[in-house]
């Protein structure tokens, strides 16, 4: 009986013991895995910003050319009426 019981305590100690370096082994593996983590989060970050960035641009040069368009035609428009109007005088 008391070889028996020997035998459980010593079956527990070395669940425990191995218990306890399994969780500072998964300890450090869920560490590493969060600083990985957070490495892939940051990079992600970063090329968030880049591509706002250049949809950014990209939009600034679209704006650019609508206005030199929308300002091309206004001036036209106007140089149009001037000459209808010029041409009304004479005309009539």
């Amino acid at each position: 009986m008391k070889l028996l019981i020997l035998g459980v305590l010593a079956v527990a100690l070395l669940a425990a013991a191995s218990s306890q370096d399994c969780f500072w082994q998964w300890r450090g593996e869920a560490r590493e895995r969060a600083i990985e983590a957070r490495e892939q989060a940051r990079v992600a970050r970063e090329q968030a910003r880049e591509f706002r960035r250049r949809e950014r641009d990209e939009m600034r040069v679209w704006h650019e050319q609508i206005r030199e368009e929308r300002d091309r035609i206004r001036q036209e428009i106007r140089d149009n009426l001037r000459d209808l109007h010029q041409d009304w005088r004479t005309t009539y």
